[in-house]
This record gives C-alpha cells, sequence and structure tokens, in this order.
C-alpha cells in the first residue's frame, strides 16, 4: 500500500496539528500489531515499518534489501540532493572524482575538525574545513571511488574483539553479494552484485605512472594482479567503482534503481535533515526532522541510523543518547547514557609529495580517474600487521591546467592506532559539532608515517624520474589553491593562463609554488634530519576522509559499546546504527566499501515482523 504523508499545519492558538505519515488511509493489520507492541506511544500513528536516516553507503543499500520484501515500508531520509540519474548529473559520475568532491553543492558547508595532537598540554588545534557528503549516495557520490576491502585481519581483529559474526570468513560472503566484479572471476569476488567494481587498466596510465612503476619493480616490489585479492606487500591497479561505460556509480544509482524507486512500499524524502530520535517509554518510535522550512515529526516501528560516523553520534546526543556529563554541559536531558557515543574516532593519518612534472608527462585528454596505482607495504614495526601503510601515484592534483602540471605521491598509515573524539559545541549544539582526530597521538603512527615520508621521497628521487620530472616538493594544496577547486569558466581560464606562466618560469616556479601549495617545503632537507621531519608531519598531518568507529559494536559488558553485533544500540528497543560509525577499528581500506559489506550485514539480520 502506498505511502502518504499528512504535513504539521498550525492550529487556533499558534498550536501545531500532528504531523504523520500514514500507510493509505487506515492502519492495516501490521500497524495495528505495532501499536499493540507498544511502539508508536500515545499518539503516534503508524509511518511504515523503518525509518532510515540518512541516504549515503550503507542508507541506500538498507533501503534496497529491506524493500525487497513487498510487506516492509521504508522511508528514507536523505539531507541533501535526489541526484536520481547519472545523465542529470556528469559530474558526479565523471571519471575524475575531483570535479564532484570539489563542488560545495555536495557536502556540508560548515564542517570543520581538528588533526593535529601535540600531547595533553597543546593548544588549541586549529580546525579546518572537512569535507563530508550531503547527497543521495553520500560519499560513494563524491569519495575517491576507490573500492577496496582491507586485511582478512580486520575483520578477524573485530570477532577478536568480541563482536561476534564479523570475523573475515563470515564477512567475506557480503563483499561478495555487494559486488558485480567486471575483471575478475574467481572464488573471492561477486559477478551478479549491484555494485561493480572494475580496474581501468594502462589506458589511464601516464608516462609518470610508467616510471613510477619501474622504480617500484627495479627495488623488487612485485606487482600484483588484484588489490582485493590475496594480502600481500605490492603495487597494483586501484579497484574503482566504476560501470562499463567508466562512470562512478554511487550507491543511489547502484541499489536504488528506478526500478527499487517504483515500489510501492519506498519513499525517499530529500533535502529532509533528521534534528532528533524520538524516543518514548525506552523505545525509538520516530523521527524529528526538518525540510523546507517546517519541522515534522515520522513515526515508525524501527529507526535505524545510517548518517556517517561523524553525523550519526552527533544525532544521537542531541537526542539524549550519550555521555551523560557532556549532554548536561550541552542543555540536553539524558535519556540514555551512553559513554562510548562520540568516541574512538578514528581516520587514516596522511602526508605527501608533490612532483611536478615535465609537460610530456602529464595527464592528457578529457579528464579521467587520475589514481591508477596503489602500493601496500608493510611498516615492519612491532606489533604493526602485514600490510600496514599505503602509497598512491597520483597523476594529477586537480582537475585544471595547474593541477595537470603537479603529480602526488601520496601515502597514509592504513592501520591507525591513535583515536580522537567528537563532541557537540555546548554553546550551539544544535550547530557542527567538535571534531577532533588526534592523529598522532599513538606514537606508532607518528613513527610509520614519518618512515612512509621517507620511502615515498626514495622513490620519487630515483635518477631515472629525470625523465618525467623537474621538481619534487613537500605540501598541499593552499587556501588560494583551494578557490580553484570547484569546476567553473573562470577558473579554468585564470588557471590556463597560470599553467603557461608557471611553464614559462621554469625553475623561478618555486616562488610561486608556496602561494599555491601549503605546508611547502624541501622534501630532501626534511628526510636529512629525523626530528625536523617528524616535527613537520606533526604539525601538518591530514585525513584521507575516512571517518569511523564513532558509535562502536562491542560485546554484552562493554561499557564503552554503543551497538551489540547486529547494530541495535543499547539499553534502547527499536533503535539501530548502520554506517562506518559502528567499525570497532578502522580497516586498512577506504571506507567506502567495508560500510556497504556491514549495510549488506546489518540488512540481513534486521527483524521483518
Amino acid at each position: 500500500m502506498p505511502l502518504s504523508i499528512r504535513r504539521n499545519r498550525t492550529g487556533p492558538g499558534g498550536k501545531e496539528t500532528r504531523n504523520d505519515i500514514v500507510v493509505g488511509r487506515k492502519i492495516d493489520v501490521d500497524c495495528k500489531k505495532s501499536l499493540r507492541n507498544g511502539a508508536m506511544g500515545q499518539t503516534g500513528t503508524i509511518v511504515a515499518d523503518y525509518i532510515i536516516v540518512g541516504g549515503g553507503s550503507s542508507g541506500c543499500v538498507l533501503a534496497s534489501r529491506l524493500t525487497e520484501d513487498p510487506a516492509i515500508r521504508v522511508i528514507l531520509l536523505e539531507a541533501g540532493l535526489a541526484a536520481a540519474r547519472p545523465e542529470d548529473f556528469p559530474d558526479l559520475a565523471s571519471p575524475y572524482p575531483g570535479i564532484a568532491y570539489s563542488n560545495p553543492r555536495y557536502t556540508w558547508d560548515s564542517l570543520k575538525a581538528s588533526f593535529s595532537y601535540k600531547g595533553s598540554n597543546r593548544p588549541e588545534a586549529k580546525a579546518t574545513r572537512y569535507e563530508q557528503a550531503r547527497v543521495l549516495g553520500g560519499g560513494s557520490a563524491i569519495n575517491g571511488i576507490g573500492a577496496n576491502r582491507g586485511a582478512p585481519s580486520d575483520y578477524d581483529e573485530w570477532g577478536e574483539l568480541g563482536v561476534e559474526g564479523w570475523s573475515w570468513e563470515e564477512c567475506l560472503p557480503y563483499f561478495k553479494k555487494l559486488e558485480r566484479d567486471l575483471d575478475i572471476d574467481n572464488d573471492l569476488h561477486g559477478k551478479t552484485g549491484p555494485f561493480p567494481i572494475r580496474r581501468r587498466g594502462a589506458e589511464i596510465w601516464t608516462p609518470f605512472t610508467h616510471a613510477m612503476l619501474a622504480v617500484c619493480a627495479e627495488r623488487g616490489i612485485p606487482f600484483l594482479p588484484d588489490q582485493n585479492g590475496r594480502w600481500e606487500d605490492g603495487t597494483f591497479e586501484m579497484a574503482v567503482n566504476m560501470d562499463e561505460q567508466k562512470r562512478r556509480v554511487s550507491t543511489a544509482w547502484a541499489y536504488l534503481t528506478p526500478e527499487v524507486r517504483r515500489r510501492p512500499n519506498l519513499q525517499i524524502r530529500t533535502m529532509t535533515t533528521a534534528s532528533r530520535i524520538l524516543i518514548e517509554a525506552g523505545r525509538a518510535v520516530g523521527v524529528a526532522v526538518r525540510r523546507d522550512g517546517e519541522q515534522e515529526k515520522l513515526r515508525a516501528g524501527r529507526i535505524v541510523v545510517c548518517a556517517g560516523a561523524l553525523a550519526t553520534p552527533a544525532l544521537l546526543m542531541r537526542s539524549g543518547i550519550g555521555p551523560s556529563p557532556h549532554l548536561a554541559d550541552c542543555g540536553i536531558a539524558p535519556v540514555l547514557d551512553l559513554p562510548g557515543v562520540g568516541q574512538n574516532l578514528m581516520e587514516h593519518p596522511s602526508s605527501g609529495l608533490v612532483p611536478f612534472l615535465k609537460p610530456s608527462a602529464r595527464q592528457k585528454g578529457p579528464l579521467d580517474y587520475h589514481i591508477p596505482i596503489g602500493y601496500r607495504f608493510s611498516s615492519g614495526l612491532e606489533g604493526c600487521p602485514p600490510g600496514d601503510m599505503h602509497m598512491n601515484f597520483v597523476t594529477r592534483a586537480a582537475w585544471h591546467s595547474v593541477g595537470g602540471q603537479l603529480g602526488s605521491v601520496f601515502f597514509w598509515v592504513n592501520k591507525s592506532y591513535s583515536r580522537g573524539q567528537l563532541l557537540l559545541d555546548p554553546s550551539s549544539p544544535d550547530g557542527s559539532p567538535r571534531i577532533d582526530f588526534r592523529m598522532l597521538s599513538d606514537r606508532r603512527d607518528l613513527t610509520r608515517l614519518a618512515d612512509a615520508f621517507e620511502r615515498a621521497v626514495g622513490l620519487a628521487t630515483d635518477p631515472s624520474l629525470a625523465s618525467v620530472l623537474s621538481g619534487l616538493y613537500a605540501g598541499g594544496m593552499s587556501e588560494f589553491g583551494k578557490r580553484f577547486s570547484k569546476q567553473t569558466r573562470m577558473g579554468a581560464f585564470v588557471t590556463g593562463v597560470g599553467a603557461l606562466g608557471i611553464d614559462l618560469i621554469g625553475k623561478l616556479r618555486e616562488k610561486a609554488l608556496p602561494y599555491m601549495l601549503a605546508n611547502f617545503n624541501d622534501p630532501r632537507r626534511l628526510v636529512a634530519d629525523r626530528g625536523e621531519l617528524e616535527a613537520y608531519i606533526s604539525e601538518t598531518v591530514g585525513g584521507v576522509w575516512h571517518p569511523s568507529c564513532t558509535c562502536r559494536m562491542g560485546p554484552d559488558g562493554d561499557r564503552m559499546a554503543v551497538t551489540d553485533a547486529r547494530g541495535k544500540v543499547r539499553g534502547l528497543e527499536g533503535l539501530y546504527i548502520s554506517d562506518a560509525s559502528i567499525m570497532p577499528t578502522i580497516p586498512c581500506a577506504n571506507t567506502n566499501l567495508p560500510t556497504i559489506m556491514i549495510a549488506e550485514k546489518i540488512a540481513d539480520g534486521m527483524p521483518r515482523h
């Protein structure tokens, strides 16, 4: 039976009338059963069996899988645009991901985060912009398009931490279920799932790519046939979520196909922001939302929060679920004391080098995928697992002409140990949360990132690269450079003129590059002094947009665990979480594919009655 909406209206005396979503014109048998079980409170009208908060990498999966059963009614809420068809959003579908994630249209506009950690007596870390998706499809719609799973030991570790059902052997079937691998057919891969995964091949390799691979081969680093195959050190083609037409495929396009969108038991509401979860008598019964300036209350039998590792804990805390002392500081009446909400925040600490490419070594033709090669290696640091580090050889730094002159040797700690936290701002609890990653607070992360910097410099200064490089610098995009992140005609003109000038002035470009690159430095000088190198990395460390673990799963008796192994929030009925926030530890992977796997597994275990 189709879902319909009864909107709020203001009645006499300014009192708000009831606003609920109802099913058809009357409550059916299943709805009456829910009412008898106390699911809807005293005045609520049934809306659906599930409300899913967040239409990202996880929410789209859950909406699709749950509504495969026509008896289950689902409402999917997304704060951003619908972006229903790739044909209508070529910037999202583009094989060059920099166009999508540089467009503020698809991200939250006021989110900031602090990265570096300087000790317990440190000054307040400077917060900088931290892009998170605000569009149907979530991170899968704007990310770097990487589609890797991580190490089998990542998931075995979850099981060892007491989270039953999440070992590698138990997760692999769901990785296979989600994927339609276009290249490889073996017992590690799926061929019939909704999510296409492929490797683009040498068609996107540049002379810089070939040269870096040759340096690796000369040093005995093997080239692996499959990034998602056996976990071992070596270089490999990056696995990406692109279809046969070389277009990005978000979960919104893979899972919410036109056929799925036409299901009468599914309603997708975009441009709708959840403000809090409604809780009555120890049960989550609905969601308060804002849409088009109106406030509404939607009610359902179960709520699944899929808003991501940053938005999910913030929503829980605004709803009175979280560490009670902090909630009290924010003027929020505690409903459930869960001290782990917002804690255990993890990311992959990163740094990088910027090679200046000779004209013959640059990416030619239309914009295309720019991260063709990955390199997995082991730090050898005591206690760290094999393959704990990751590096990419990147063929361009941005969409424009200046970006085409610059490559990147980008690297991160793939198995990180540092943990931060997310808290609400007591002066503005409904505003952006305070995000403090505290990167490199675990000494192992700093040591390995500095080691990786030295390794990258060793590779990128190999004499054989003189044919493709005419300079190597430490740094990242400056605030001035970020002004041209969004693709515009004016930006193309300005950077085109700038690129021509930079080529003409030769070595004098080193006078101009500090304006384009933040934290500009000489990497050769840095590696000559380990103390100075570590100080530089501590000050300039960044992330990889992989926030995780802020509402982690855990066994009974684990006071800091927010959910059980099914994603059910402890101490409340009817409330579940399915996104990267429930990861107990961050995997050695871009987090998009593991998040989709989590959604497939959580959906499979969801109650169907």
